[in-house]
């Protein structure tokens, strides 16, 4: 009795269109949840070469082209800002702040809020801005 087994010639590969559309699937999973994590503020931030600090370590407070002021993300008027600032400080159980606001708000308003942060007796207040675009 011979083996009845023989040795096979031919190897299982996963196509690499397969490979491709799992990463396609991947990639924009990845990039869909990362747009939703500012989608319900609609801020423009100025452009720069600083690097984009990490938002989630700390409190953001952000100023929309129409002045809408959000305290990570729950939309706050000024009069109830101090007492709001504070109340998402020891929520999170920080003393970080980062202010985002759009390119269009006057300086005047930016000048106003940082004010009313360093009054909440924060002493470590981060500006974000988008990155800068390469040149060519």
């Amino acid at each position: 009795m011979k083996n009845q087994f023989r040795p096979v010639s031919e190897m299982t590969v996963t196509s690499l269109a397969d490979v491709a559309i799992i990463l396609l699937v991947i990639f924009m999973v990845a990039g869909i949840s990362a747009s939703l994590t500012r989608a319900d503020i609609s801020v423009n931030l100025p452009r720069t070469s600083a690097a984009k600090p990490n938002l989630t370590t700390g409190v953001v407070v952000s100023i929309t082209k129409v002045q809408e002021i959000y305290i990570d993300r729950r939309l706050i008027n000024t009069n109830e800002f101090n007492g709001a600032l504070n109340k998402a400080l020891s929520d999170k159980g920080t003393n970080q702040v980062f202010l985002q606001a759009d390119v269009a708000v006057p300086y005047g308003i930016v000048i106003e809020i940082v004010s009313k942060i360093k009054e909440a007796g924060v002493e470590n207040l981060g500006l974000v801005a988008e990155p800068k675009l390469p040149t060519r």
